[in-house]
């Protein structure tokens, strides 16, 4: 099977298969970031350096608000079991949360 006898004791079987095992320190290659070809193609950059900083303002905020009337206007609709109509609460309570937490911080941050 993995080239020891019926005859070899449970100690040998176990040093005989960890001596196969592919996965041991230095021998695969390590992580060089990107194929020549792509890193060629896609310079390294920051999304900040083409305006994006990690925020998106008031429209990501808004959005959200859309987003939660819309998961409960979708209760008015017909379900098969109450199943759907908790997740759609669930997920629209969250959503909610989620923009309410992030008024207060947004509030308070200056206070820090």
């Amino acid at each position: 099977m993995l080239g020891y006898t019926a005859a070899a004791s449970a100690d040998d079987r176990i040093d005989d298969r960890s001596s196969s095992v592919g996965l041991k320190p230095g021998s695969e290659a390590p992580n060089t970031g990107s194929p020549a070809d792509y890193a060629a193609d896609h310079p390294n950059e920051h999304p900040s350096d083409w305006g994006w900083h990690g925020s998106m303002g008031g429209i990501g905020r808004k959005a959200g608000w859309v987003v939660a009337v819309a998961l409960l206007l979708l209760l008015t609709t017909t379900h098969y079991n109450g199943a759907g109509a908790v997740a759609l609460i669930a997920s629209a309570v969250g959503l909610v949360a989620t923009l309410l937490w992030d008024i207060n911080r947004r509030r308070t941050s200056w206070r820090k």
